[in-house]
């Protein structure tokens, strides 16, 4: 089975691009941290990246829907391998040392690096401006270039030319 990240700083486009995949018929994992920080915000905690374990549960998420994926998939899409934990988590800490050891567990086929749009804003989960977003889009390629990946870079533009460039990689 293939598997093929999309990475970069919030507000991107991944999520859309994920989302238009989906539609298509492939598989698809959607981002672990968003449906995490929606849950715990209907249980009342407005703010869950406070949390010390924040990133722990995304980890143990991550994981667990990259484990799941059909076994007759030919190849699955993800909206943030298990590495980008690493953009978010302090560097030193034992978080961090627990991420960076499940990412170098796996192996991504390849990874694509989704440029920032001209309109990331805040929002109720998305807590970034345009300026932090591109910061964490930064790390992210530092993070996967640390490892060993190339990038593919997908620019901004139509959503449609985005999942063109996307599939022709992958054909």
């Amino acid at each position: 089975m293939k598997r093929y990240v999309l990475t970069g700083g919030p507000g991107t486009g991944k999520s859309c691009i994920l989302q238009a995949l989906e539609a298509r018929g492939e598989h698809t994992i959607k981002e672990a941290a968003e449906d995490h920080i929606k849950l715990r915000q209907a249980q009342g905690q407005p703010e869950p990246w406070t949390e010390a374990d924040f990133q722990d549960k995304i980890l143990e998420l991550q994981v667990q829907r990259e484990e799941r994926v059909h076994p007759e998939a030919e190849r699955v899409w993800i909206d943030r391998g298990v590495a980008d934990g690493l953009g978010y988590a302090e560097p030193g800490t034992e978080t961090y040392e627990r991420i960076l050891e499940e990412a170098k567990k796996r192996h991504y086929d390849k990874i694509f690096l989704v440029e920032s749009l001209d309109h990331t804003k805040k929002t109720k989960i998305r807590r970034e401006d345009r300026e932090e977003a591109q910061k964490l889009g930064d790390k992210m390629k530092e993070v996967y270039l640390s490892l060993g990946y190339e990038l593919i870079t997908i620019p901004d533009g139509p959503l449609e030319e985005r999942i063109g460039r996307v599939l022709e990689e992958t054909e």
